[in-house]
């Protein structure tokens, strides 16, 4: 607890998030305005924990007597908060990499323009295509034979 006084909070901070915390706590100190901020600190057993920090500046006999604040452990909703910005990132990667596919003429749309499936095909895969028919086409198109 005794290290928690004065600037020792900072101690247990994480170095990615100790320049912002503290330019955050300097700024609104000489303001005497109340803070609040959320950043990383080291357990006792080692883990980093994410924390909501808020302070209040108080008084004492009318004069500025410094902070007095409260930490609330917020681990759990950061974890969701970035699994879910994962999450969705990776549906939008997936998104980005469909193929457009004109429902007639059966074009794929290359950028700004629309090329034929073989060209698309021979351009970007060491492959090539021969033409057939399903048999459901087939029986569609040719029924009875």
């Amino acid at each position: 607890m005794e290290q928690e006084f004065g600037n020792g909070w900072t101690e247990g901070v994480h170095p990615e998030d100790l320049d912002r915390c503290i330019e955050v706590y300097v700024a609104h100190f000489e303001r005497r305005e109340i803070f609040e901020m959320e950043y990383r600190l080291r357990r006792a057993d080692g883990a980093w924990r994410w924390l909501h920090d808020r302070g209040v500046p108080f008084e004492v006999d009318g004069e500025f007597a410094g902070y007095i604040g409260s930490c609330i452990d917020v681990t759990t909703r950061v974890d969701a908060e970035l699994a879910l910005r994962r999450s969705h990132e990776a549906e939008v990667q997936k998104l980005e990499q469909l193929l457009s596919i004109c429902s007639f003429c059966k074009r794929i749309r290359d950028g700004e323009t629309w090329v034929r499936l073989e060209k698309y095909v021979a351009e970007r895969f060491d492959t090539a295509l021969s033409h057939g028919i399903c048999p459901s086409c087939f029986e569609e198109h040719y029924p009875g034979y």
